[in-house]
């Protein structure tokens, strides 16, 4: 679509350049030829009105002219336009010259000596100075749209990227929980059948999260205790769980299932390795205009048993998905215990 018809803003300044190109007109053929101003007015300003019009085209032969190849045909096109166009606006300029003279106005005859030279000089220099700032233009649009793509690309590559490590956070914790029920098959029938149900309801309420991006913390909190709870079925009495959402925090939007592989790391890297268990705990405060969320956990400094890093290092993908340098997962390790805090921005869940 022609700049001219993408708002009133554009015709406002088409009005102006027009305005501007008569006053110019004016200027030079009074001072060439010596006219009284209102001649010379009377004379510049229609015709800066029609070679503004005749101007129009210079952004259609642009856009055509833009797919040739190579720098030299299009330039070649947008002279040959030019040189058209300005002999047929001096041819133009010359009858309105005629009429104008008719008037009584003593303009003299348009075909003096060097009038035509005058008048196509002015054309094709408003020519190629419309085609000049139509370019600018066309330049400045194909960069916008190449930055708008490259943008959009890159929300697409993150969008991709965030729901790849989601699709790995289920089947990881599937697993894990898997395992536990087998570990429990033998040895407690019962225990294993209650520990089914528990993971149906679980998966049942991810699912329900599973298609939304981000889910209030106090949300996500609760699928934890889920989680949790889950695993109280297979260490009984060895796992005590804390929670404390912090109430200026719970509508607090974050990515589902984002606490997910640090209370699975508590659990299987901490409670699990000691004799006599120990304490999950989840924990939320507001600290300004963000959000801290700590999940800490006893450990056994003489455990064998190491992880793999993969839970820390989706976490710490998926916050800087969404966030990027805002949000960060620190971790504090002591010869006792284990804690991960995650530092977000806050914002609201809507």
């Amino acid at each position: 679509m022609h700049p001219l018809f993408a708002g009133r803003a554009w015709v406002g300044a088409h009005l102006a350049a027009a305005v501007a190109a008569g006053l110019t007109i004016a200027i030079v053929v009074r001072a060439v030829f010596s006219f009284r101003w209102s001649g010379a007015l009377l004379l510049g300003l229609p015709l800066g009105l029609l070679g503004a019009s005749v101007c129009l085209s210079a952004w259609y032969v642009l856009r055509s002219a833009s797919r040739a190849a190579g720098p030299v045909r299009p330039v070649l096109t947008v002279l040959l336009a030019a040189l058209v166009s300005a002999a047929l606006w001096a041819s133009a300029a010359q009858v309105w010259w005629r009429l104008v003279d008719s008037l009584g106005v003593g303009l003299g005859d348009p075909l003096r000596a060097g009038g035509f030279a005058v008048l196509f000089s002015l054309g094709l220099a408003g020519y190629l100075v419309a085609a000049a700032a139509y370019q600018v233009g066309l330049t400045i649009e194909a960069t916008s749209r190449a930055s708008r793509r490259a943008l959009e690309a890159d929300v697409a590559q993150r969008d991709a990227e965030l729901r790849a490590l989601r699709a790995q956070v289920d089947p990881h914790f599937l697993f894990n929980s898997l395992n536990s029920i087998g570990g429990l098959i033998a040895a407690d029938p019962s225990r294993a059948r209650e520990m089914c149900q528990l993971l149906g309801e679980f998966l049942r309420e991810s699912l329900k999260v599973g298609s939304a991006v981000r889910i209030p913390l106090a949300r996500e909190a609760a699928l934890v205790e889920q989680y949790l709870q889950i695993e109280k079925v297979r260490f009984g009495s060895r796992l005590t769980v804390q929670l404390s959402v912090a109430p200026e925090t719970a509508n607090a939007s974050v990515p589902s299932l984002l606490l997910q592989p640090l209370v699975e790391n508590a659990v299987r890297h901490g409670v699990a390795t000691l004799l006599e268990g120990g304490t999950v705990a989840l924990s939320t405060r507001r600290a300004g205009n963000r959000v801290v969320i700590e999940v800490l956990n006893p450990r056994d400094v003489d455990s064998r048993r190491g992880g793999t890093g993969f839970g820390l290092d989706i976490v710490r993908r998926r916050l800087l998905g969404v966030w990027g340098d805002a949000a960060a997962l620190a971790i504090e390790s002591t010869p006792h215990t284990f804690k991960a805090s995650i530092t977000l921005p806050y914002e609201d869940h809507t």
